[in-house]
Order: C-alpha cells, then structure tokens, then sequence
C-alpha cells in the first residue's frame, strides 16, 4: 500500500484517474494493480491501483497485527489531522473547490454533505493540528498493556501519541508519553524493529536523530 498527496490541486482527489489523494494497492515486484483491487474493471490503469481515494496528504499507514484492519495517517489542511480505518473503494471525503488555480481548502476534511458516502474518521485533531506522520502498531510481549497500540509520530506537535483501539478499529484512548512530549523535536518516521524495540526518527533538518524506544 501506498499513500499519496492530492498535489495541492482540486479534483484529483476525488479524481480516481488520478493517483495524487489516494491510497494505492500494487504488486510490488511491478506496480502493477495488486489482485482484489475494488476497481480491477475499469479500463484506466491508475483506477485499478486505487484502494481508497478522497484523501488529503496521506503521511503514514499501518496493518494491524493479527486482522486485516489497516489504518492512514493524514495532515489536515489547518485543523483535522486524521486517523481513517481503510476500507476497499471507499472514498474519505476531502475535496477542494474553486477555479483549477485557486486551491481552496475551506472544505470538511471528510466533507459528507458533498460526498454523503464519505467515511468518517476514526479520530481527529479538531480545530488545531499535530501535523501527524509516520504510524505502526506496538507488538511483543515486551510492551506490556501497551501491546497493539497504535504509535503514532507528530511534526508539529513534536510528541509520540498511543491510541488504545477497540476490536472494530474505534479510538479508546490516547497517550502521550512525557519521555516523548516535546523533548526531541519534530518527530516522523515510526517502524517496530526486529527486536521489537520501536524506532523513530526526528525530522528537524540537522542533527537528526535515530531514537531506540522501549517500554523500559
């Protein structure tokens, strides 16, 4: 899987010729369309590739452990950081309107009244953004209660979030570890390691940091 950006562009998005707003679904020995696509039909190469689409600047995507739930990760234009259960086909809401030079996202991130197909989010930001980022889930015996949260990097909000999820991908709780509230920057890249220790890494243009995280 493969999340895209909409380019800063209306219509691609909810464009599904387009592959900018996406979430893509490819082989990948060949970028070719994965098998079990939603739109294998259509006669346009870029359809085929599609999984989802509706999205605004896909920055991160995580699989679940032991389900098929599979989970993005999207800045919102200046509110609305979102987190979305991936669903097959499904569209997610965000496009912009205007004349093709005047980008206007003065739109819902998932705008329902527009798209009344549009799946809402499973958690948001709200009127203020984190600018979130890279995501995995927490695996291993080590990690204790935290088992199976999802990790979750902020830029803006310069912090690691853990969001306890139900079993059918619903937000329970979210927490933020004072080790990692605001004492290492910006943070983006999220990736459990082999020796299920999470690793991430900071992104504020020099010095950068390659972080070691466990449960201690």
């Amino acid at each position: 899987m493969v999340g895209t950006g909409d380019t800063a562009r209306n219509g691609i998005a909810q464009d599904r010729t387009r592959l900018g707003g996406k979430v893509l679904r490819i082989d990948l020995a060949t970028g070719a369309p994965a098998r079990g696509n939603p739109f294998l039909g259509s006669p346009d190469r870029n359809e085929q590739r599609v999984w989802s689409y509706g999205h605004r600047n896909v920055q991160g995507i995580a699989r679940r452990p032991g389900t098929d739930q599979v989970f993005d990760v999207e800045h919102g234009p200046d509110r609305d950081d979102e987190i979305n259960l991936l669903r097959r086909g499904a569209n997610y809401g965000w496009g912009p309107v205007g004349s093709p030079n005047d980008y206007d996202e003065d739109v819902p991130m998932t705008d329902t009244k527009r798209f009344p197909d549009a799946i809402p989010a499973v958690w948001s930001s709200g009127d203020s953004t984190e600018a979130t980022s890279g995501a995995d889930f927490l695996e291993g015996p080590d990690w204790g209660e935290l088992q199976g949260a999802l990790a979750v990097a902020a830029l803006k909000g310069s912090k690691l979030m853990l969001f306890t999820l139900g079993p059918e991908g619903q937000v329970r709780q979210v927490a933020v570890p004072k080790e990692l509230n605001n004492t290492n920057g910006r943070l983006r890249g999220v990736r459990m390691g082999p020796d299920n220790a999470l690793y991430v890494t900071t992104s504020d243009g020099s010095k950068d940091k390659l972080l070691r995280i466990t449960r201690g």
